[in-house]
């Protein structure tokens, strides 16, 4: 992973992106909100997420309390030690990753919260 910044950071905030592969994160915890970029500039924060958690396996969903929805479903990397798509967000954060979707993790477990019921049934299949 490395550090490369892109832009100014917003409302005071620090948007510093790290890079896991071909894709860059800015997770900010201050405004809760994620940036998606690839080296030619901004991407669908869906393809971002399938690019660091598309083989990530569904452990099931759990009810939740202090996320942004009642139920969440709970993933797990495919190895221990492939999980640096986790280490590019903060722990125990809710992040805004999308129009539809919160994310968050302990450094083992990644959570989604999806707001629509098509975002958390396409998730859940």
């Amino acid at each position: 992973m490395r550090r490369e910044t892109f832009g100014q950071p917003e409302r005071g905030c620090d948007h510093l992106p790290v890079w896991v592969g071909r894709v860059a994160v800015a997770a900010c915890s201050d405004c809760a909100e994620v940036n998606w970029f690839s080296s030619t500039g901004p991407i669908d924060p869906a393809e971002g997420m399938a690019a660091l958690f598309g083989n990530y396996e569904l452990i099931g969903w759990i009810d939740a309390l202090g996320a942004p929805t009642r139920q969440v479903l709970a993933y797990r990397p495919p190895s221990k030690r492939k999980r640096p798509g986790l280490d590019a967000f903060p722990k125990r954060v809710w992040l805004k990753t999308g129009p539809h979707l919160w994310m968050s993790h302990d450094g083992e477990v990644l959570l989604l919260a999806p707001t629509s019921s098509l975002v958390f049934e396409n998730l859940s299949r």
